[in-house]
């Protein structure tokens, strides 16, 4: 075989792997998917906004106040789309398009940046390629009007350039370029800053300073925008939100953050050391386990169980193993630095998706896992062939539990591909519900009546009316798993829908679907208390989608609702000096 043959074969592997991943993404028909994450409706609420002129707003939420949740780029990008198909939902079809065409382009860009770490080669390079496409959670972004795959190309290419920008004798119109890239990571998301960090990192460690100055005047105009946009918005949002004042309820405040500040969101969910230790701690144990949900959950219940999550952590200390092992044997790469740098941020994040958060550093624990994977293979099999009987013993057993762990990775990805008939026959009666409850709500409900649902973007873009989530639960619960905090936020739970005077409220089969797992029962429960005794005004065929005209929720004085709403838990705090003893300030 020629040189050029060699050279040429491995990008038609390359090829080969990313139609089969848009063919088995197609074929799971993703528009239906919509929805699931919530952060699709806000995102695609915005670029609607944007498309009309009405600037970069939250359409969905009463008052319109400025988009603070996400940065511009994805949600302005998505808006061409609204201005050349304002359609809704047959646009979904091509935004979804254009999130897989950026998932396709972080593929490449990944092979490009695999095979030349030294030690794995073209062909692994393609192995792994397609080991990232099969992931379950990346066929979800890579279906999902999300940011993620935008971020995850920008971020990546960035890092793959900064390795030769990087260095005393790199180009500085290079490493300019390196530094848009890593700006436009910023505003994508947030986190992008954490690129930017790493890649600065990397050059000053290389000494490589007239390089790294040229990666952050690059960036700068990002950052800098991103900055004033959020401080801008946030200094305007007070007087375009209806009755904002902070001696309102306090699961208005906490819903209102939730919105429109993370930093405020983040005060109201870490309100004391005692949360602040359990947030690094569980985090920490979420990072540990990434790799081992990756490939082996749900088969072992990774995170459910000691012996489970045993396996977890093993797992990603291999794959760190095997990128320090890779690393010296070769170079410092940017993304290490990058990689470094990021998950310190993550580590204070206060919303465990370490699933999603760690999708970017993929490749590098497929490289981790793949140096370090020959390494012990190198040590078992000698140990096979010239130890004693009890290291062959040993070995063997390693071995078969290493085959084992293989094979159950192989069986939770084709568990994927095949989900379950009753399952998807569920899913589409749900959605069925779902639109007839909207089409009686554009029929029947004023322009000016709002909503409660959990499903707050989908339901605005489907009906038209204001749509705001019942309660922002905190992540609290998520870290110390005290009750106390549930129930709390559970007792706050009509707050919104007070304050901002929704007229229904809509709930669903699958409401709290994103929550926490254990406490979804006690959620729909409480909201079951609060709708007895309202009237219903819709009701799916099987009863799984309901909607409620809440009036005398919200006016219980009225003497027709004296002797049909159930009795109310009292509020735990509603007031100011409540809220600041409530978060321990």
């Amino acid at each position: 075989m020629t040189r050029v043959a060699k050279s040429v074969l491995p990008w038609f592997g390359l090829a080969a792997t990313l139609v089969l991943f848009l063919v088995c993404l197609a074929r799971m028909h993703p528009t239906n998917w919509f929805g699931i994450y919530r952060d699709d409706g806000i995102y695609f609420s915005s670029a609607k906004a944007l498309a009309e002129g009405r600037g970069y707003i939250l359409p969905s939420f009463p008052g319109n106040p400025p988009q603070t949740k996400y940065p511009v780029l994805y949600p302005w990008l998505l808006s061409w789309i609204w201005k050349w198909d304002p359609s809704f939902p047959a646009n979904l079809g091509p935004s979804v398009c254009l999130t897989a065409l950026f998932s396709c382009g972080f593929l490449v860009v990944a092979f490009e940046m695999l095979r030349k770490f030294k030690g794995v080669g073209d062909w692994p390079a393609v192995a792994m390629v397609a080991v990232c496409a099969s992931l379950p959670v990346f066929l979800m972004v890579s279906g999902s009007v999300m940011s993620d795959s935008l971020f995850m190309l920008l971020a990546l290419a960035a890092a793959l350039l900064a390795d030769k920008a990087m260095r005393a004798s790199g180009r500085l119109p290079l490493a300019a370029l390196v530094g848009v890239l890593a700006g436009l990571s910023v505003v994508t998301r947030s986190v992008g800053v954490a690129i930017v960090g790493g890649i600065v990192m990397a050059g000053l460690l290389r000494r490589a300073l007239r390089q790294a100055a040229a990666v952050c005047l690059g960036a700068a105009p990002f950052v800098v925008s991103a900055l004033w946009a959020g401080r801008m918005s946030l200094a305007g949002s007070g007087e375009r939100l209806p009755n904002h004042a902070p001696g309102l309820p306090l699961g208005w405040q906490q819903t209102l953050a939730y919105y429109t500040s993370y930093p405020k969101v983040w005060e109201f969910c870490i309100p004391n050391v005692y949360v602040f230790l359990s947030m690094l701690r569980g985090n920490l144990g979420a990072f540990l386990e990434t790799p081992a949900w990756y490939w082996l959950h749900p088969a072992l219940k990774i995170g459910t169980g000691f012996a489970a999550t045993a396996l977890g952590a093993p797992l990603m200390l291999i794959a760190l193993a095997g990128i320090l092992r890779q690393a010296r044997s070769d170079e410092w790469k940017s993304l290490h630095y990058v990689f470094a740098l990021y998950s310190a941020t993550l580590l204070l994040w206060n919303y465990p998706v370490m699933d999603r958060f760690l999708l970017l550093f993929v490749p590098l624990f497929c490289v981790g896992l793949w140096v370090e994977g020959k390494h012990l293979a190198g040590l078992l099999g000698g140990a096979l062939r010239a130890g004693g009987s009890g290291e062959r013993v040993l070995a063997g057993v390693l071995s078969a539990g290493l085959a084992a762990l293989a094979r159950t990775a192989v069986w939770n990805t084709l568990q994927f591909y095949r989900p379950h008939p009753s399952a998807e026959q569920q899913a589409a009666r749900l959605r069925q519900d779902k639109a007839q409850a909207y089409d009686w709500i554009r029929k029947n409900a004023l322009r000016e009546d709002r909503i409660v649902a959990c499903e707050d973007g989908r339901v605005y873009l489907y009906t038209g009316r204001q749509t705001v989530i019942p309660i922002a639960f905190s992540t609290e619960f998520s870290y110390t798993h005290d009750w106390r905090a549930l129930e709390r936020d559970m007792a706050r739970m009509a707050d919104t829908a007070t304050v901002v005077q929704a007229h229904y409220w809509l709930t669903s089969f699958d409401d709290f679907i994103i929550d926490e797992e254990d406490a979804q029962p006690s959620m729909r429960a409480q909201v079951a208390h609060l709708m007895s005794g309202l009237p219903e005004v819709y009701r799916s065929a099987d009863g799984w989608v309901r909607l409620y005209d809440i009036s005398c929720l919200l006016q219980p004085q009225r003497a027709p609702c004296a002797a049909a709403l159930p009795a109310l838990p009292a509020k735990t705090a509603g007031t100011e000096s409540d809220a600041g003893r409530g978060l321990g300030r």
